[in-house]
């Protein structure tokens, strides 16, 4: 009988229904100063009801506090006669709402709703339970992060983790250096058909967000209890930074917004210095750093900042006089200890600001990065720099490439990889799991060009997520995760989102699956949405 997903700590019916309507009289406590709107907002039977000031006014309803509830937990009781829930704060309360709006969702649009009888112990197992959006790839709006943010906390995700830079854009304005918008928000054009393919769309590209858009949309997310952490990439993934302000570079030298994904097309071209690192050896790079993250700082009131650092080119640090004289008067040993230094001035800068710097895990190679940053652990391979950096006493971040990179193919990454991953197998010991402070699903937007796309790669795998984020390992059951998702299937197919269906019908055996794969790489990364749409449209008729 259990609708819920993330599946619940402890989940019990009994019989019997509680009438929520008009007639309702509802009590919440002060604590939970916003939960009257999203709870008539969620059920609309309840908008004219009456709301008591104390719990013992004739109330039927009741929000209660309850300081032994763990942060974001909650508990249900209903019964005939009365509905009461307990939580220690905001978060727990909206949980709880979100909850019993899954376990009636169809009903509670009707004038009256009848909620079944249950007692419902809650919390979550991970504090950070994330969904990455890269929007320099492909820029999809207000709107769309709105709606995404608000998928997001129906399934009890709370950290977007947004992506607004990288080559190929930028994607925030900053009002001390508007070049940053003017010149690097926009591209000449879209690579198409995969990493090694030199076709273009034959348009370009463009789009950012103001200030006040930021401050909407974190206002929003806040609402829905929803962290935003804001990456902003460096030293690498540069280009369209240094395409406005050419100085943030070891040389001086003209450089483009990239519109083209990876090495294939500027090898195409001859051109050698398209993948460059912004200087870490010249002052006014740290200057221009600091500005952009003291203006950002103030958009984001999250306790964390993400700066990327993977994939960082450092050839041109090591010719360079800056760079060199840099590493001699600090005694770096090397460029690896020199992105060391560049990221632990980051991060000295954040703390100021009250935030941690996380960084990829690629970053972690520096021996001298201060252990207060948190790793974010991504790459396919093992890396003994993860476990280094936990055993030292550092924090990370799961988002390992086989079981959360929702840009690939099902053929390649089926919803079982994300549901069945648990970090401890053959990643973090056991021992050290209290090191991990969640996971997080990342949508890689180089071949995501629309909202249809966008859904047939985030939903259902947004959805198993949630469950591994919030449910403990050993109440986790994939065969009845799958019967509950035939209800949410039906919810996501009312809300509008295209979610996968079938996981886009996995073709059965190892062969037919490689075949696809390659396909999907070489030629067509829009496979899975024809698919899903020959899917749908067989299930409407």
């Amino acid at each position: 009988m259990n609708r819920i997903i993330p599946k619940p700590k402890e989940i019990n019916y009994s019989d019997g229904f509680k009438t929520l309507g008009k007639d309702s009289v509802i009590y919440i406590d002060d604590r939970f100063a916003g939960i009257k709107d999203i709870l008539t907002e969620e059920f609309p039977a309840l908008s004219s009801c009456r709301f008591a000031e104390k719990p013992d006014d004739g109330a039927d309803i009741r929000f209660l506090f309850n300081p032994s509830i763990k942060n974001e937990g909650y508990s249900v009781k209903a019964q005939p006669s009365e509905l009461e829930i307990e939580a220690s704060g905001y978060a727990g309360a909206f949980y709880a709402v979100q909850t019993l709006k899954q376990a009636v969702y169809f009903e509670s649009k009707s004038g009256e709703v009848k909620l079944p009888c249950m007692k419902i112990t809650d919390e979550p197992r991970f504090r950070h339970r994330g969904l990455s959006l890269d929007e320099s790839r492909h820029f999809f709006g207000m709107n769309e992060v709105k709606r995404l943010l608000r998928l997001m906390a129906f399934y009890k995700l709370n950290v977007f983790h947004w992506h607004l830079t990288d080559d190929q854009g930028w994607r925030i304005e900053i009002k001390k250096y508007p070049l940053l918008t003017e010149i690097g928000s926009k591209r000449k054009d879209t690579n198409i058909h995969g990493w090694r393919s030199a076709d273009m769309e034959g348009k370009p590209h463009e789009g950012f967000y103001t200030q006040d858009e930021i401050r909407e949309i974190v206002a929003y997310a806040d609402r829905l209890n929803i962290t935003i952490i804001p990456e902003i990439d460096m030293p690498a993934h540069f280009a369209a930074a240094m395409a406005a302000y050419n100085h943030l570079g070891c040389r001086e030298i003209p450089c483009e917004v990239h519109w083209f994904f990876a090495g294939y097309v500027p090898k195409q071209m001859g051109w050698e210095d398209w993948n460059r690192s912004c200087c870490a050896g010249k002052e006014s790079t740290y200057s221009f750093i600091f500005d952009v993250i003291d203006e950002i700082a103030e958009l984001f009131p999250a306790p964390y900042f993400h700066i990327g650092g993977d994939e960082a080119p450092k050839d041109e640090w090591k010719k360079c006089p800056e760079c060199q004289k840099r590493m001699k008067e600090n005694g770096l040993s090397d460029v690896e200890q020199l992105q060391g230094y560049f990221n632990n001035r980051i991060a000295e800068h954040l703390k100021s600001k009250g935030k941690r710097l996380i960084v990829w895990n690629e970053a972690l190679a520096a021996g001298n990065l201060d252990r207060s940053v948190i790793g974010q652990y991504w790459t396919p391979q093992k890396d003994r720099n993860v476990l280094k950096h936990i055993r030292d006493g550092g924090e990370v971040i799961i988002s390992k490439h086989q079981a959360f990179y929702y840009d690939m193919c099902y053929s390649q990454y089926p919803l079982t990889n994300t549901y069945k991953f648990e970090p401890s197998d053959k990643i973090i010991p056991e021992k050290y799991m209290d090191k991990v402070i969640g996971m997080e699903g990342e949508v890689w937007t180089e071949w995501i060009d629309s909202e249809e796309k966008l859904d047939v790669q985030i939903f259902p795998r947004a959805l198993a997520l949630s469950e591994i984020c919030w449910t403990t390992d050993k109440a986790k059951n994939f065969k009845e995760f799958l019967a509950r998702m035939n209800y949410h299937e039906k919810i996501l197919d009312d809300i509008g989102v295209n979610y996968a269906e079938n996981e886009v019908s996995m073709p059965k055996g190892f062969m037919k699956r490689k075949k696809e794969i390659k396909e999907w790489y070489k030629h067509d990364q829009h496979l899975d949405v024809k698919k899903n749409r020959l899917l749908k449209q067989s299930k409407r008729k």
